[in-house]
Formats: structure tokens, C-alpha cells, sequence
């Protein structure tokens, strides 16, 4: 069932009924059947460049309008959030925030907030986005390269990730990767606990509950926020430092992330066949959850609590991340689960906007910060904890384990954290709410605007609607839906290769009309298109799927992965690189909109924070951009991505033309009036043959369906609409993945893209010269997507074309390396294990001044 696409196959899709502007790449599932009850616009009319909603997210109808609302609106966060990276890399996630932050990770990832997006990516229909995310961390070495910043539950993430993709081959060509993974935290592992101990402030957690224990004068606890800055004799002695970082602690969040790491392991190894390393794994795990449950659960409180690293001091309060073990399958008991029940009451974490992230009757907590800075955990209302929390609770609920923590109790907290996900009436996400105001108290510009550290479409579908994803041929639904529901339904949700619709109608009536096609009564459920199941009433589903989910699963696996050739995060050093004549200098000395954020992967349509280039205030009605590629490439189309702001006052408008030209100067595309230009959207302009221009009387290019054109440069000319300047967010120029066995050194990315980098020349001290790249003194290239021609995985010749004078070290996969030597044009050839799937190859220059052409594979 693999499908290749011609152009002309292309720009069919680009013309089918839903499109709102041609796609500049084949949809991978277009194959795939569904059924048409839900009209998919009206729920997408308000959100920029529909088409990608329409290719990607499953639709709800939920008889909640605020959830509805939030929902899309929550589609909306993970789009901002998506980074086109480099060829062979292609997408990636971004960081918590969207606008670049100086102390992130690599390509400006986090690792706390990693799983969070994997879980919540899996239920968009493109595989590649969180597949690519993955393998920035079992592949591409984000904790190596970046250091173990922050905690994290990406392995579980990724198990839950193939539970709902049925992508078992993927899943298990990842093992070595999350072993090394693991492993890097043995260094904050205690061999006498036996524990990992993380700082709160590594924990994603700044002015926790520890902090405020041990960060007073002599160590001991805080008794005054404000000591003026006094000293221990003057009557003050705070250690501010130590309250916001929190000191080495042993908490339940990262044990339980740790436990549940080493199981997901032990699992995946089972699968691959290695039953040894599967019972290794699982022993650890067990060992590890029994340590835990001897010191970090009180007996007093009948609750989890942190404990100080070295001192043993157990800090006897309850805070919201002890209620994170149990959505990793630990304490599931009655005891457990009784504590757990004592602590939903307003004197612990309810809230009107809660839950609160440390009990309301804890002498640290307060409801209004105090501080201003951004990040607070002694009470807040945060995003990340409450969708953990109600992970837990739907887990409890749908089990049947507790006579409170029910169906309906989950409801309402699920209802809570709708509303919180509000500002001036209409949905957003930052980082921190208020618990008992209608207001966001970590939200600071330029950096907490639609904050991705939490999830939403997972808890409505695992949570709420209770798909519980597993492996095999069966669907399995634990509905948690409110009783006074009569109808919802789910329409194009990706499961296991499928695209699965779920109808609930309790009496038949509501989806029977107009748009609607369904006709029975109860709950339906289709596969493809196909009813294969109906039951009255709206309870627990476990039915076999009607189709080999192994099948189904690899075909849409298979599906060829489009790449964007002009990202670069690098931007705007080396190449690929977009220029421009113009740029908005609103002082005089600082230019302000540069052209460089239209290649730097990030592609949004807010106003802040700005990521855009503009012609705003330039003295001449267009302007020319240009685009330099690092070699000749076969392009059949350009895509802009067009800022439009007059619907907020502003002045930046679609353009009243276009002509795009290529290295010989001929014409390839014209608009003159570009009257298809779609506002806040990404427009794809295929190209035609220059012949279509000769006449000045020709305003427009006829597209041939199978025309390319082969060049390494491109030049953008705008006109403006009278009155209106011109804004572009994002260039794109897209084309079919390289399958090898040659990948090219300066396709790669070069130098740094670390965190503080992020913009800046600092350790790209390398260049495109000849054909190739050469390494200066620290520099290196990376290489994604590098395949053997089955994409198997074993024992593999790889030869990389060069000369120069120096050294190198290949690394594979961030786990093995081999030191290779040029004087003078050579090839070296090694033996390399390379793994299923798409392999990283890194090049860094260890001596002289090497030149690397390409690496050759078999």
C-alpha cells in the first residue's frame, strides 16, 4: 500500500474539495477512507492556515462549547509549536514557549516538556512530527549533546506513543537509544537510597515546597519571606538562591518517571525478542518502585512526599506531584488510593481553578505569588501538574478503585481546567493560573504566550473519551463522558495505520440531518469509513479492529516523509539563507523584522511575538527577497506563509502580486493580481515554464503539472496592495525525501543550534565551499535520515567523501565513534551498526582543516 507522488499527483491533491490552499506536499494518509458527518470548516473557521487542521487533527463535537472552543484552540498551541529543522530533520518540536529561549536544549527542545508533546502528538494523523521529536532523543542525543537538564518521562511517553500508533518496528529500533537515554542518569542516582535525586528547579518546578524548608537562615526553614536582605545577625538570612532552586531532592515526580522508564524498557525489549534484557529491566523497575514506596511515601500524611538528598529531611506536605505516581501505574492500591482521596478537598487542591500545586493549608502556600517571577510552585494552578493530575484521576475513575475520585468528580476537574485554559473570554494557555482568580500568573511576553508544557487532547481522548491505546487488534474504551451527554463524535482519529469516527447518539436523532450521516442509534464506531461496531448504551468497548492493525500500521509507516530544503535553524548564518532589500529599522540602528525569521523554521501568525518579516514603511510599493541554496535542488513550487494583521488594525495585507524568478532570471511564476492569495496562511505557488511570460501582456503563469525546475537560487519579488504593506512569517521549499545511499555534507546542519546560540555565529566555523563542507577548528556537521537501502538495521559499510588536511570523529546515532584521517583528496570507508529507520550521523573536525563532500552508505 506505498504510494509514491508525482507532481502532477501533487498539485491533484492540492485541488480536492477541502483544500483551502493547495498543499505543497502530498497528505501521507490520503488513502485512507473516512466518513463525512462532522463539517470540519466550521469548527477551524477562526484559526489561521485551515488546511493544516484539515490534514491533521481529528474533529470533535462535544455538546461543551467552552471544551469545544479549547480543543481547537489547543490544535492551534501544537502548530505554533512545530519546528521545520533541516533536510533529513525535518520537524521537530519546540520548546515550552514558542519564542526562542536562551537556556533550552538542542534545536531549542526541553526535555520536561518532551513527553508531554509526544503524548499529545500522537493523536495527529502526520506520524513524522513526533517521530522526529523522538529521535532528536534516542537518535540525535539532545541529553548528550545539552546535558541532563531537566526530568522527564519520555520513555513512557514514547511506549504510549506506539500503543496508539501500532508502529511496533519503530518502537523497538528505538531501544538502544533509550537505554543510552537512561543511563545518563545513573550520575544523579544514589547508591545508598538507591533513589535519583533532581533539584526542584531541574524538576520544572522553581519555589517548591523543599526550598522554602531548607532555604532560611542556618539552612533551616523559611519563617520570613522579606528579610530586607538582612543577615542571619541582623534578624534576616534567607538564601533566596536555594528557596527558588530547591535543594538535591528525591521526589516522587522523578522516581516515578524513572520507575515507569525502566519498565517501558523492559517491555520494548520483550517485544524485540530479548528476554534477558526485558527481565533486567523489569527488575529494576520493581526494585526502583520499592524503594520509593519505603521512603518517599508518609505514613503521616498517607500521601507521597519529597525528601532532601543526604540530610533524609522528609518534607512533610502535600504537593500536586504526589499525586503523579499513580498515572504511571504506581500505588494503585487501597491504601495508596485513600490518601490520594483525603486530599481532594479546598483545604488541600481544589480550587475554582486548581487543583493547587501545594496544599492550601501548607504554611508556604500562598494564592497570589510572591514574586514576580514567572515561575512558582507553591500554590499556582499550573497547566503541566493538572493535566498529569487528571491522567490520574481518569485512571482511578475508569478503574473503578475509588468511591470519590468517580466519573463525575473527574468531570468536574476536567471542567476546571477548561476554564483555566482562558484569557479575556477567549481561549490561551501560559504557564500558571491563579487557583482562585480568572487570571494567568505566569504569563509574560515574549515568552509564556501559548505555553506547550501540559497536555489537552490527550486528556480528552484517553481521559474523557477513554481510548486507552494498546498493542494488537483491539480497541478498548473506558468512556468517563458526563451522564447528560445525548451525542458527541470523534471523526478522523489515526489509530494503528486506521482512521477511526466514533458517533455516540443516544436516541439516533442527532447526526441524522444535513451534513450528518449517521442513522443509528447508541454508540458506532467506524474504521476507514466502515461501521463495525453499535451498542445501545455509552459504556466500556472491547472489540477486535476490522483490519491487521500490523499491516495497516507499516503502510502508513512507509509513507514517504517530504522535507522543507530551505529551513535552517541556524539562520541567518551559512545556508540555506533568505535575504531581502528591505528591512523595518524602527530607530534608525536596529533592524526589527529581519528576513532571516522566514527561514528559521518557526512558522506562526500572532502578533506577538513577532516572527515575520515586513516591507512596512519602505519608500517603494514591493520589495525582492532572495533565496540561496547550498546546491542546485529540483523545486516545483514556492510556499509563503502571508501575515495579514488588518483584522487587528494593523497594515499588513496579502500582496497584490508576485513574480518569482530563478538563477538565469527567467520568470517561473507571476500573479499580477495575486487574487488566490489566502491571508495567515501558507500559499504554494507552482511553477511554470518561462515561455508563459515572453508577452508583457500575460499576467499570470499557466502551472504544468509536471514541471520542476532545477536551481540554487530564487528570487521573490512582492508588490504591495495600495495602502497595505507586505508581512511573510515563513519561505518553504519542499521536495521528496533523499532515500540515498549518497547524502550531501552541506544538506547538513552545521555547527551549533544549542540554546544560547540560537541566532548567533558562535561555533559555526564551518563552510560550504566546492561542493562540500569544510571544518574549521571545533566545528561539525550532522547528518539525519541517513539510511541502508532495505532501511534495516546491522553492519554497515559507510564511506565518506573528502580531502583536506585533518580529522575527524563519525558519530552514530550519538553512541559510537570512529576517528578518520584525510591528507589529500581520499574516501574513508568504516563499518558502522546502523539501526532501522533513519540514522544520525555526526562529522566533528578533531584536527586540521578537513573538507567533507558526503557520506556514502553500503
Amino acid at each position: 500500500m506505498r504510494y509514491s507522488y508525482s507532481t502532477g499527483a501533487l498539485l491533484a491533491l492540492a485541488g480536492s474539495a477541502l483544500a483551502t490552499t493547495p498543499r505543497p506536499y502530498p497528505l501521507a494518509d490520503a488513502y485512507l477512507k473516512t466518513t463525512n458527518f462532522l463539517n470540519h470548516s466550521a469548527y477551524i473557521q477562526d484559526l489561521d492556515d485551515q488546511q493544516w487542521y484539515l490534514d491533521n487533527i481529528p474533529f470533535i463535537d462535544v455538546p461543551d462549547q467552552s471544551m469545544s472552543d479549547v480543543y481547537y484552540y489547543r490544535t492551534s498551541v501544537i502548530k505554533r509549536h512545530l519546528k521545520w529543522v533541516a533536510e533529513g530533520e525535518a520537524l521537530t518540536f519546540e520548546r515550552k514557549q514558542i519564542d526562542p529561549v536562551s537556556w533550552s536544549s538542542k534545536f531549542q527542545t526541553t526535555p520536561d516538556s518532551a513527553p508531554h508533546q509526544v503524548v499529545e502528538l500522537r493523536w495527529l494523523r502526520d506520524l513524522n512530527y513526533v517521530k522526529n521529536h523522538i529521535q532528536q532523543y534516542t537518535r540525535g542525543g539532545v541529553e548528550k549533546l545539552s546535558g541532563i537538564t531537566f526530568t522527564h518521562y519520555m520513555h513512557q511517553a514514547i511506549y504510549e506513543h506506539a500503543q496508539s500508533t501500532g508502529d511496533i518496528p519503530f518502537l523497538t529500533s528505538q531501544l538502544e537509544g533509550l537505554i543510552a537515554m537512561y543511563n545518563l542518569w545513573d550520575v544523579q542516582r544514589d547508591n545508598t537510597t538507591g533513589l535519583y535525586h533532581r533539584s526542584p528547579l531541574s524538576d520544572a518546578q522553581e519555589y517548591s515546597l523543599p526550598g522554602f524548608l531548607v532555604g532560611g537562615p542556618g539552612g533551616n526553614a523559611m519563617s520570613v519571606w522579606d528579610d530586607f536582605g538582612l543577615t542571619a545577625a541582623q534578624g534576616g538570612g534567607n538564601d533566596y538562591g536555594l528557596i527558588w532552586s530547591g535543594p538535591e531532592t528525591y521526589r516522587p515526580s522523578m522516581n516515578a518517571y524513572m520507575v515507569a522508564g525502566a519498565r517501558a524498557i523492559g517491555e520494548i525489549a520483550a517485544m524485540a525478542g530479548n528476554a534477558s534484557l526485558a527481565q533486567t529491566w523489569s527488575t529494576y523497575s520493581s526494585d526502583l518502585q520499592t524503594k520509593m514506596e519505603d521512603m518517599l511515601y508518609s505514613r503521616d500524611l498517607n500521601f507521597w512526599i519529597d525528601v532532601v538528598e543526604h540530610t533524609n529531611l522528609r518534607c512533610e506536605g502535600r504537593e500536586l506531584i504526589g499525586t503523579y505516581p499513580y498515572r504511571f501505574g504506581i500505588g494503585l492500591n487501597e491504601t495508596y488510593v485513600q490518601g490520594l482521596e483525603a486530599s481532594m478537598t479546598e483545604e488541600h487542591f481544589l480550587s475554582e481553578y486548581g487543583p493547587t500545586t501545594l496544599e492550601q493549608d501548607n504554611p508556604y502556600f500562598t494564592a497570589l505569588k510572591n514574586t514576580t517571577y514567572c515561575c512558582v510552585w507553591n500554590g499556582q494552578s499550573w497547566p503541566f501538574s493538572t493535566s498529569v493530575y487528571l491522567d490520574t484521576l481518569a485512571r482511578i475513575a475508569r478503574n473503578g478503585l475509588s468511591n470519590i475520585i468517580t466519573p463525575a468528580f473527574f468531570n468536574q476537574e476536567l471542567s476546571k481546567y477548561t476554564a483555566t485554559n482562558y484569557k479575556d473570554g477567549v481561549p490561551y494557555t501560559a504557564e500558571s493560573h491563579y487557583p482562585s482568580m480568572d487570571g494567568w500568573s505566569g504569563d509574560t511576553g515574549n515568552h509564556s504566550e501559548h505555553y506547550l508544557h501540559s497536555t489537552y487532547l490527550n486528556n480528552i481522548f484517553t481521559d474523557l473519551f477513554g481510548i486507552v491505546p494498546t498493542f494488537g487488534d483491539t480497541l478498548v474504551l473506558q468512556p468517563l463522558v458526563p451522564s447528560n451527554w445525548s451525542h458527541f463524535a470523534i471523526e478522523n482519529l489515526p489509530y494503528h495505520g486506521s482512521l477511526l469516527s466514533f458517533v455516540w447518539d443516544q436516541d439516533g436523532s442527532h447526526y441524522k440531518t444535513g451534513l450528518y450521516g449517521n442513522t443509528s442509534a447508541g454508540l458506532s464506531i467506524y474504521s476507514n469509513g466502515t461501521l463495525f461496531h453499535n451498542q445501545p448504551t455509552l459504556c466500556a468497548v472491547n472489540v477486535t479492529l476490522p483490519f491487521n492493525t500490523t499491516e495497516a500500521a507499516q503502510a502508513l509507516a512507509a509513507q514517504p516523509e517530504w522535507q522543507n530544503i530551505v529551513a535552517n535553524p541556524n539562520s541567518p548564518w551559512n545556508l540555506p539563507s533568505v535575504t531581502s532589500d528591505y528591512c523595518l529599522n524602527l530607530n534608525g540602528d536596529k533592524c526589527n523584522f529581519v528576513a532571516w525569521k522566514m527561514n528559521d523554521g518557526l512558522l506562526w501568525y500572532d502578533t506577538t511575538p513577532d516572527n515575520r518579516w515586513t516591507n512596512n514603511q519602505s519608500q517603494v510599493p514591493y520589495s525582492t527577497i532572495n533565496v540561496t541554496l547550498s546546491r542546485p535542488r529540483q523545486i516545483h513550487s514556492l510556499s509563503l506563509a502571508i501575515f495579514d494583521d488588518t483584522a487587528r488594525g494593523g497594515v499588513a495585507a496579502c500582496p497584490a502580486g508576485i513574480r518569482v524568478l530563478d538563477a538565469k532570471g527567467e520568470t517561473i511564476a507571476f500573479r499580477n493580481p495575486w487574487t488566490d492569495c489566502v491571508p495567515n496562511a501558507l500559499n504554494t505557488i507552482p511553477f511554470a515554464a518561462p515561455e508563459a511570460t515572453n508577452s508583457s501582456s500575460v499576467n499570470t503563469t499557466t502551472p504544468a503539472s509536471n514541471h520542476v525546475v532545477t536551481t540554487d537560487f530564487l528570487q521573490v519579488i512582492l508588490s504591495d496592495e495600495l495602502r497595505y504593506t507586505t508581512a511573510v512569517t515563513e519561505l518553504q521549499l519542499w521536495v521528496p525525501p533523499n532515500t540515498g545511499p549518497r547524502y550531501e555534507a552541506e544538506d547538513g546542519l552545521i555547527g551549533t543550534f544549542i540554546g544560547s546560540f540560537e541566532g548567533k555565529a558562535s561555533g559555526l566555523n564551518g563552510t560550504i565551499e566546492n561542493g562540500g563542507v569544510t571544518l574549521h577548528a571545533g566545528a561539525w556537521v550532522e547528518l539525519s535520515d541517513v539510511r541502508r537501502a532495505d532501511g534495516g538495521e546491522g553492519v554497515t559499510r559507510l564511506t565518506v567523501l573528502g580531502g583536506g588536511r585533518g580529522s575527524v570523529e563519525v558519530q552514530m546515532n550519538w553512541l559510537s565513534n570512529t576517528t578518520l584521517s584525510f591528507d589529500g583528496m581520499g574516501n574513508q570507508t568504516i563499518e558502522v551498526e546502523m539501526w532501522r529507520g533513519g540514522n544520525w550521523v555526526t562529522i566533528f573536525q578533531t584536527g586540521g582543516q578537513p573538507w567533507v563532500d558526503a557520506v556514502v552508505v553500503g
